[in-house]
């Protein structure tokens, strides 16, 4: 009986102290490259959403620069699986965005389903 008891005890005590310092990297929240500016000035591109594409479907810049999404009144803009939230741009709004780390975003329109991308030097 004390054998099963001390088993318990060992078991129970190798449950952590619930002090979360230890957080899974599938559960830690990135942080965004990304920022809203308000208000939109500077751009260095803008795109705009279409019937059927975005214009232009491509987009290059530099790391620092700002693009101009505008999304008309039936293609809302969001961001391909996994990308950042700060891409969503609700239909019939205009977001301007500043990427501060290189990369690629790749961008939907979640109505009809095309893509873009933003490519960050």
């Amino acid at each position: 009986m004390k054998k099963a008891i001390f088993s318990i005890l060992v078991f129970a005590a190798c449950g952590g102290d619930g002090g979360g310092d230890d957080v899974p990297a599938d559960t830690a929240q990135q942080q965004s490259t990304i920022e809203v500016v308000t208000p939109c000035s500077g751009e260095a591109a803008t795109i705009t959403t279409l019937s059927t594409r975005f214009d232009p479907m491509a987009t290059t810049i530099t790391a620092g620069q700002i693009v101009k999404i505008v999304s008309e009144s039936t293609h809302p803009v969001a961001p391909s699986i996994g990308g950042d939230a700060a891409l969503n741009v609700p239909e019939g709004a205009t977001k301007c965005l500043k990427f501060t780390e290189a990369g690629t975003f790749n961008i939907r329109c979640t109505v009809h389903g095309y893509t873009g991308s933003i490519t960050v030097n």
